[in-house]
């Protein structure tokens, strides 16, 4: 054969080239089968049961797989709920480890366990928040290498202000007044896409002739995402930058599509979709450097110039977090990845949950009446007089905090939507050896004699699969059934009904999971509640809904295909 310099430009490429025309395509695929079939035999071997004894701690057994490094990495990233649930039947375990690209990953399935994981001091989640600010948000370094105490502050304490007064009634106050405001105009019933609403423009609206009242055809999810990304990016980023960069929502939404194979570190070339989502950070990237630079101007008392006119109605954490990253010394462009990661945090996960909670609701005509009779005292249409031969546009008006308060079926309707159609994954990062057992009653469901402890060994990361707990029939009767009243408990002296969320973590657990958890239940049960009591929804075609598969995504499904529907004004 030839000799090569492999470090010469495009030596290396030749000398594969070479080698595989010497050995041929035959030998090649053998060599491949006997490596996979080696690498299964290994893995089976070291996960079985040994050395376990009755009352020590258990080591974490890896599931066995077949290609090497990448492991369980492409089944992961097809369907990781489906993956650990055939795991979990094989291996028998409440704790067991699955392997990609390199690392071992351990999983937690018992909530006695998960509570321990999420409650336990010898976890962190900051090296996984670095990861995703590389390989999601576009990191260069420049905040990875902050300091602890600098980047716990902006990545936890700050984000934490979303948790806690006064913004839990600041923000209230703002999400009720925006979708009051907007609720009527969810469609314009406008036939020119130039005279309808940006989030009308992506859901390919047909306004019906001849239909009375005047009903619009729509792709449902399309227009229900877009509309609650751009009411929630306006409550806490401000409308100033939506108007700024009107295509700012349809780049979350591409790099939302690619978020598992981003996480994975798959190649840009490895796919277009990847590629496209590459392309829609950097534009993300540059706006956001933009929206920095005008608030830090703002903020000094400069003007920011045309593009941002006002920015007073941006909520006070994120003018919080922009003012430390100033304070830190951090541009405007290495600061963009951290206001990305928020932005995405935002969108990828509460208009997917109002999907779904809509579509289940006007999928069940007799849930919905129930549930628009219960929130009728706290939503109301409101028309005014105008002395005038036509009507005034309906209005809104909307007790959010009794909503909240005094709703039980919505609220349970909304947890039931969470259990079935999200599938959150919390994630932390082993610092110290440590020990979990779990409770006698989960060792009891599981049907073993004592409970189970596991050792957990530092370097190690953790890995809790929310979904599939929330589909376990040892904790949910008929898991594949929307079922509402599961949460549902009515108190044996007063006699009222109470929705308690019980078994499921819809929005992760600790500092990893959703920071605005709080919050986020008050608006997304608010957006539910104001569009059932405006709009009616039925399916465009003859015959019921049909609720369309799920499709991985960063926590709540994507719908593998949108629902079109005819959609009219209830007032």
């Amino acid at each position: 054969m030839e000799q090569y310099d492999l470090l010469a430009p495009g030596n290396l490429v030749r000398f594969v080239g070479d080698v595989l025309k010497t050995i041929g395509w035959p030998a090649i695929v053998a060599i491949l089968v006997s490596i996979c079939v080696v690498t299964r035999l290994i893995t089976e071997y070291q996960s079985r049961s040994r050395g376990i004894s009755e009352g020590r701690p258990r080591p974490v057994r890896t599931v066995p797989y077949w290609l090497p490094w990448l492991g369980h990495g492409p089944a992961f990233a097809w369907d990781h709920v489906d993956l650990i649930q055939k795991s979990r039947k094989s291996m028998k375990e409440a704790v067991f480890g699955i392997y990609m690209g390199g690392t071992k990953h351990d999983i937690v399935l018992a909530p006695s366990l998960v509570n321990s994981v999420l409650a336990a001091r010898g976890t962190s989640s900051t090296d996984l928040i670095n990861y995703a600010l590389e390989k999601i948000f576009g990191d260069r370094g420049v905040v990875r290498k902050l300091n602890p105490v600098d980047h716990h502050t902006l990545n936890h304490n700050i984000p934490n202000l979303l948790m806690r007064e006064p913004f839990l009634t600041e923000g209230t106050r703002t999400a009720t007044r925006l979708i009051e405001r907007e609720i009527p105009n969810l469609v314009t019933n406008c036939r020119s896409i130039v005279d309808q609403m940006l989030w009308e423009r992506g859901s390919q609206a047909i306004v019906v002739d001849g239909e009375d009242p005047l009903a619009c055809e729509v792709n449902f999810f399309a227009l229900i995402r877009r509309f609650v990304g751009h009411v929630t990016t306006a409550i806490f980023m401000g409308e100033a930058i939506l108007e700024a960069f009107p295509a700012l929502l349809e780049d979350v939404f591409t790099l939302d599509n690619q978020f598992v194979p981003l996480s994975m570190g798959i190649p840009r070339l490895a796919h277009p979709g990847v590629s496209a989502a590459h392309v829609a950070r950097r534009r993300l990237l540059d706006s956001l450097t933009e929206y920095h630079q005008a608030f830090v101007a703002w903020d000094d008392g400069i003007d920011p110039g045309l593009t941002f006119r006002d920015l007073d109605d941006i909520s006070e954490p994120i003018k919080e977090r922009i003012r430390k990253c100033k304070e830190l010394g951090l541009s405007a462009r290495s600061s963009a990845p951290i206001h990305l990661s928020l932005l995405w945090a935002m969108n990828g996960n509460s208009p997917n949950v109002v999907f779904w909670h809509l579509l289940r609701m006007y999928a069940s005509p007799t849930l919905l009446e129930e549930i628009r009779k219960e929130v009728a005292p706290y939503v109301k249409i409101v028309r005014q007089e105008s002395g005038f031969a036509f009507q005034e546009a309906p209005k809104l008006s909307i007790d959010t905090d009794a909503l909240v308060k005094s709703c039980p079926l919505l609220k349970a309707s909304f947890y039931e939507t969470l259990r079935l159609d999200s599938a959150p994954l919390s994630f932390r990062g082993v610092t110290a050896d440590l020990t979990i057992t779990e409770s006698a009653e989960d060792a009891a469901i599981a049907g073993v004699a004592q409970p189970r402890s596991y050792e957990l060994k530092k370097g190690d990361t953790v890995a809790i699969p929310h979904a599939v707990l929330h589909t376990d029939p040892k904790y949910f009767a008929n898991p594949r059934d929307y079922d509402p009243m599961r949460f549902i408990s009515t108190d044996s002296e007063t006699g009222q009904r109470k929705a308690n969320v019980h078994t499921i973590k819809p929005f992760g657990g600790g500092v990893s999971g959703c920071e605005g958890r709080a919050f986020a239940e008050r608006k997304l049960l608010a957006f539910a509640a104001a569009i059932i009591t405006m709009w009616d929804v039925k399916p465009a075609q003859e015959g019921g809904f049909t609720i369309p598969e799920h499709r991985p995504s960063g926590a709540a499904y994507l719908p593998r295909k949108d629902v079109r529907v005819r959609i009219t004004q209830r007032a």
